[in-house]
């Protein structure tokens, strides 16, 4: 059966990892309750709500016995053309230039639980994508899909780290896959290359101080000791990713639906210019920047266009 929805995953619905892990308590729930304890959650306040059912598939899915850990790749061949001047550029994170990963991923997830119905018809499962309460890096690496890096991402060897992950979890008990080891060894690339020093050390990130954080989840005024760091970030940060040897060794692949947009591929301060509330929903309709409303879009967009403008050409994105 293992063997079966492996086969269907990867041939049929183009996952481009799977893997099979227990349904047990997960071991980083004492990690979590530290990070919670210190408030680096900020306003991400839903992490602390369910923080019960995150460390325990059981409570995902009642009867749970398996959790089924898939990944896409989003990892292109290269950047996009510059089209744009460096100096005007804007920056969006790589994940969200594309179609929204969370339907891609759950229609997927349905299919293959389906798939697993129409053989034990007495099944019970339910589909995961990002948003839903799990600990999914924990999971994936526990499934054999990689190792959570000392940025925090989970890495595979193959396919570095641009992973969109998801999972299916399941009262069918399935032969568990081995868990992946460890492979950063002695770098700390991605911890010294972070602009605002979001690392306390190796797996240690504090999110309020993260450029991704600070684009995307924070709500109010931007901290001023961070603007600059900022640089031309207006929606999230690849610069940890980007600087890893195994993103840079890693193999092209992405999902002709995870295609980039070439409307999102080259974006500059002159994008926005005439940009009202209707016309950024268009823009965001469909991709993950919808999660950026209008008011935060306009106070992204300010400390941008303060940044190129004070670092002129020079300014690196």
């Amino acid at each position: 059966m293992a063997n079966e929805i492996k086969s269907y995953a990867v041939r049929e619905l183009g996952f481009d990892l799977i893997g099979i892990t227990d349904a047990e308590r997960l071991e980083g729930a004492p990690h979590l309750a530290r990070w919670l304890e210190a408030g680096r959650y900020g306003e991400m306040t839903y992490m602390a709500s369910s923080a019960d059912v995150r460390v325990d598939p059981a409570r995902f899915l009642p009867a749970a016995r398996s959790v089924i850990c898939v990944a896409m790749s989003y990892h292109d061949s290269a950047e996009p053309p510059e089209l744009v001047p460096r100096g005007s550029r804007i920056v969006v994170a790589r994940y969200a230039r594309r179609r929204d990963y969370h339907k891609v991923i759950k229609e997927r997830l349905v299919r293959l639980g389906r798939f697993l119905s129409e053989r034990i018809p007495d099944a019970t499962w339910r589909a995961a994508c990002d948003t839903a309460p799990l600990l999914e890096k924990e999971l994936a690496q526990r499934a054999g899909l990689g190792w959570i890096g000392k940025n925090t991402c989970l890495i595979n060897r193959r396919l570095g780290s641009e992973l969109l992950l998801g999972e299916l979890v399941t009262s069918v008990a399935l032969p568990a896959d081995t868990p992946e080891t460890d492979h950063c060894g002695t770098c700390t690339t991605c911890l010294a290359a972070c602009p605002t020093s979001a690392f306390d050390g190796p797996h240690r990130l504090d999110p309020r101080r993260c450029v991704a954080y600070l684009t995307i989840e924070h709500r109010g005024t931007l901290p001023g000791p961070f603007l600059p760091a900022l640089g031309a970030h207006l929606f999230g940060c690849d610069i940890c990713q980007a600087v890893c040897p195994w993103n840079q060794r890693a193999t092209p692949r992405h999902s002709p639906q995870l295609a980039m947009l070439p409307e999102l591929a080259n974006l500059s301060l002159s994008s926005f210019s005439d940009l009202d509330r209707a016309g950024w929903e268009r823009m965001a309709a469909g991709t993950p920047l919808r999660r950026l409303d209008y008011p935060r879009l306009e106070r992204n967009l300010a400390a941008v266009a303060a940044n190129l403008a004070s670092a002129g050409d020079s300014l690196r994105p």
